[in-house]
């Protein structure tokens, strides 16, 4: 993981100390959702079905 967030990284020209946060969150996002695949669609429509605050689990 660590390379590649290095490699990540090298993509930006210029990386300032107040977007690194951002940097490193876009890259958590990619990295967990590596896996998915197929299901990706399938999980967006039902996040935009469903509502954030219900609790239908």
């Amino acid at each position: 993981a660590i390379s590649n967030l290095k490699k990540h990284l090298q993509t930006y020209h210029m990386i300032s100390e107040r977007m690194m946060q951002n940097y490193l969150d876009e890259f958590c996002y990619k990295l967990n959702r590596r896996y998915f695949g197929q299901k990706l669609f399938d999980r967006l429509i039902i996040a935009s079905i469903y509502p954030y605050w219900c609790d239908c689990g």
